[in-house]
């Protein structure tokens, strides 16, 4: 019997322990919601602009959605879109867009579904497809009727659906997509299966919570290269623009879009593009550990590319206009001026 007891107060003793240990994680890394507000005060920018959208569904339905987009630099000047990726906003191509705007550029740079100051779709669900829609009807808004259009990761994956479905329909031109360590088509997939349990909003609402700054710092470092520093201007970015309201619940419990059984395929619409003779840039970062530099070349063969139209940039990682904006940005306007030329 009195070994029972101790037994017992062992047991109590290491339960309680880890209880407590479960209740000092759930303080320690809790972090609420912010509102879009309160995000506005620092990164809402003098080209800063909010328009509500109206996108077709596949069922012919309708659904609204709320965007941030910077517009920056001269109406009449040649428009580039910029499309940032995952866990991002607009503001990662700042560094490029003085300088571009100086040299004559005007700048569209938007943010996607539940990323930045933009919101989710009213229904949950996310596309490429639908991603390439808010970009055409912000432009269609804007009356432009031609651009090059470049984008990071996701991104990069909008911006070749949006040069593959767009260019020369109903007299819209793309000039030139540049992708940089962008997603490719056969990456393209479904959410995963286990991502069924935060299809409850109670769900992905609590454990989308658990988001402490050192793990935004942890996701940085894995994404940049040996070459490359994070400056904490960035990591807060990174990290304020994650927790606005909405945004951390929706990533996890958006559903994808199933494609329409009449649509191309990714690796046919890289082919349209090819076919299209579109002037393309590839930008990619060696030691990029999200997308492997493999995928460059998977680009290049499946758009025919020369050398001469893929860069690889050693020490930098998956976001190299962040990492390096000065070096990228040397190769970006040898880009343009060969397509104005």
């Amino acid at each position: 019997m009195m070994k029972f007891k101790i037994i017992l107060k062992i047991f109590i003793r290491t339960f309680l322990t880890f209880l407590m240990l479960i209740f000092l994680i759930i303080i320690l890394s809790f972090r609420r919601d912010v509102s879009k507000e309160s995000m506005e005060k620092t990164y809402f920018t003098d080209q800063s602009n909010y328009i509500t959208l109206t996108i077709d569904t596949l069922d012919e339905s309708l659904v609204t959605i709320d965007v941030h987009y910077i517009d920056y630099g001269d109406l009449n000047d040649p428009v580039i879109v910029l499309l940032h990726g995952a866990f991002s906003s607009s503001h990662t191509f700042l560094p490029w867009m003085d300088e571009l705007v100086q040299l004559g550029y005007r700048i569209i740079a938007i943010d996607l579904p539940n990323h930045g100051l933009t919101g989710g779709f009213s229904d949950n669900i996310i596309s490429q497809r639908r991603s390439a829609a808010i970009v055409k009807a912000i432009l269609d808004h804007l009356f432009i009727n031609e651009c090059i259009i470049g984008g990071n990761s996701m991104g990069g994956g909008v911006a070749w659906e949006f040069a593959s479905e767009y260019h020369q329909m109903s007299g819209f031109t793309v000039n030139g997509l540049i992708l940089i360590d962008a997603v490719f088509p056969s990456m393209e997939s479904s959410r995963p299966a286990e991502s069924a349990l935060f299809k409850s909003s109670f769900v992905s609402n609590f454990v989308s919570k658990f988001t402490p700054k050192v793990l935004m710092k942890i996701i940085l470092k894995g994404v940049y290269g040996s070459n490359s520093s994070i400056d904490p201007v960035i990591l807060d970015r990174y990290y304020d623009l994650l927790r606005v309201e909405g945004h951390r619940s929706s990533l996890l419990s958006s559903v994808e879009e199933v494609k329409a059984e009449n649509s191309l395929s990714g690796e046919a619409r890289l082919t349209k593009i090819k076919e299209a003779n579109i002037p393309i840039l590839i930008m990619w970062g060696e030691e990029d550990r999200w997308i492997s530099v493999d995928y460059a070349f998977s680009f290049q063969t499946a758009l025919s590319l020369d050398d001469h139209d893929m860069i690889i940039y050693e020490g930098i990682g998956h976001v190299p206009m962040e990492e390096n904006p000065n070096l990228t940005l040397v190769d970006l306007l040898s880009f343009l001026n060969n397509i104005e030329t």
